[in-house]
């Protein structure tokens, strides 16, 4: 919002559109193919859902809460390397997502960085950002997260 605004009516602007995002996004939000079986394979394994988005928390809930999504944690308004200390906080190991400031977050956090090329990003930015692994979409990342778990029991054995 402050490339289109003065800097006297950024915070004005900001919250007219926090108001008005729920109404006009929300439900037109889709849900990526995979995301629920994403959710389903952590939960599986015994791990913890967590959210850290850029999105201003209570839009991010009312987005989780449409989308039939549950998540242990929910940390809204972080971005980039700022989702390092959430991350840290709530003993993140991995940490999915589909823009160059995830995988930023991830890195800052020593979390496995798993980008997925459904956002902005295609698969060469995120691997050149540094993501330890990009998926096509999340329809893969219950076979990721099987091989990687299999592969860190081996390693520790």
């Amino acid at each position: 919002i402050a490339e289109w605004f003065p800097p006297a009516r950024v915070q004005a602007a900001a919250d007219r559109y926090r108001a008005l995002y729920p109404e006009h996004a929300v439900e037109r939000a889709l849900l990526l193919p995979g995301a629920l079986e994403a959710v389903r394979a952590v939960r599986e394994c015994g791990g913890r859902v967590a959210v850290i988005t850029g999105k201003h928390e209570p839009n991010a809930r009312l987005h989780l809460t449409a989308a039939g999504l549950d998540a242990d944690v929910l940390v809204g308004d972080l971005w980039a390397e700022t989702k390092g200390a959430a991350l840290r906080e709530h003993g993140a190991a991995v940490y999915v997502g589909d823009h160059l400031g995830d995988i930023a977050g991830a890195r800052a956090a020593d979390a496995v960085a798993v980008g997925v090329a459904t956002g902005p990003y295609g698969a060469a930015e995120l691997a050149e950002a540094g993501a330890d692994v990009v998926l096509d979409d999340l329809t893969g990342f219950p076979a990721w997260l099987a091989g990687y778990l299999a592969s860190a029991t081996a390693a520790g054995a």
